[in-house]
């Protein structure tokens, strides 16, 4: 189950696109995959153009999180 979890974020993380929609495009697929709304993705990522250019700040990264199903109950958010 795990590596067809990899090869689904993989599928979506080749090609440039915003961090948001590739989070969302994600949690889509692993609901279809797993049976279960209830899903949670994060995603930690180095953005080039702020490591690259500009200011040249080599540590900045960024996390984008997004829920849906139970994990929209802020308890059970707060528990994950």
């Amino acid at each position: 189950m795990v590596s067809e979890i990899n090869r689904l974020v993989i599928y979506f993380a080749h090609r440039p696109q915003v961090q948001e929609r590739l989070c969302l495009q994600i949690i889509k697929d692993l609901q279809k995959v797993l049976g279960t709304n209830s899903v949670i993705v994060i995603i930690p990522a180095k953005y080039l153009c702020v490591s690259s250019r500009g200011i040249k700040d080599k540590s900045s990264f960024t996390i984008t999180l997004e829920y849906e199903g139970e994990f929209t109950e802020k308890a059970i958010l707060i528990e994950f």
